[in-house]
């Protein structure tokens, strides 16, 4: 379980973020994992919107990023002198280097290169699922092979690789937008497939996969960083994800 106390940084760290994007929930998920208390700052990541100063935080202009370390300044008036850092998975490992006692990264080798392997095979999986529901509109057909590939890859009981791990912390917010998202008919996916994907997912064959869904959604640090609202207000809206008139079922 995560720490019982809120510690700080040792030195500064600011955490850039954005509201709806399950790679900073990624992030947050394993700062509230370690019981970190860290400075953020949301970037709009709106066309338009977005400030010219965040190039020199993630040269990418890409969220999660940290700034670690240097002077403390205002979030956007990064210091040069600060360890500029991006990408979900790398923060979360930093996290588990600063925070040794938090659930991330697990002791035993063996468990640390499942949990890796995990991370490496959700990709193909879970992650091809998601945008090919969420993002290129495609039925449930397509995508539920992926899932149950997926389901193929947990651990036969507990999380992914059985205890908890950053494993979990980097497919819980897919599993959880997956779920929750579909619900609201959300996504390019013609209207009603959303419910067809949870009524397919209750089925017996893709028990283990909502036993673990289940899991996910009661650890208290995910339901802590998880702001249903505003993710459904948020993802109605995204461009990449909004439904097109034609796309209705049948």
């Amino acid at each position: 379980m995560p720490a019982t106390s809120v510690q700080s940084p040792q030195k500064q760290l600011t955490y850039y973020t954005s509201p709806y994007s399950p790679y900073c929930h990624r992030v947050h998920i394993a700062l509230e994992e370690a019981r970190v208390k860290v400075r953020t700052y949301e970037i709009d990541l709106r066309p338009g919107f977005k400030p010219a100063w965040f190039t020199k935080v993630n040269p990418t202009g890409t969220v999660p990023a940290f700034t670690y370390g240097g002077p403390v300044v205002p979030p956007d008036q990064p210091s040069p002198a600060s360890l500029k850092l991006a990408e979900s998975v790398v923060l979360i490992e930093f996290i588990a280097d600063l925070y040794p006692n938090a659930p991330l990264r697990p002791s035993d080798p063996e468990l640390l290169a499942r949990a890796r392997l995990f991370i490496t095979l959700s990709h193909d999986t879970l992650h091809h699922a998601f945008r090919g529901f969420f993002f290129r509109g495609e039925r449930i057909e397509s995508i539920l092979p992926s899932l149950e590939a997926f389901q193929a890859q947990l651990a036969p009981e507990g999380y992914a690789v059985g205890p908890f791990s950053m494993a979990d912390v980097v497919v819980a917010p897919m599993v959880v937008r997956l779920m929750r998202l579909a619900g609201y008919e959300i996504g390019k996916y013609p209207m009603g497939e959303g419910k067809r994907l949870l009524k397919a997912l209750g089925e017996p064959k893709f028990a283990r996969f909502m036993q673990y869904y289940q899991s996910l959604w009661e650890r208290p640090s995910v339901k802590a960083t998880w702001d249903e609202p505003t993710n459904v207000k948020m993802w109605r809206i995204h461009p990449n994800v909004t439904r097109s008139t034609s796309a209705v079922g049948h």
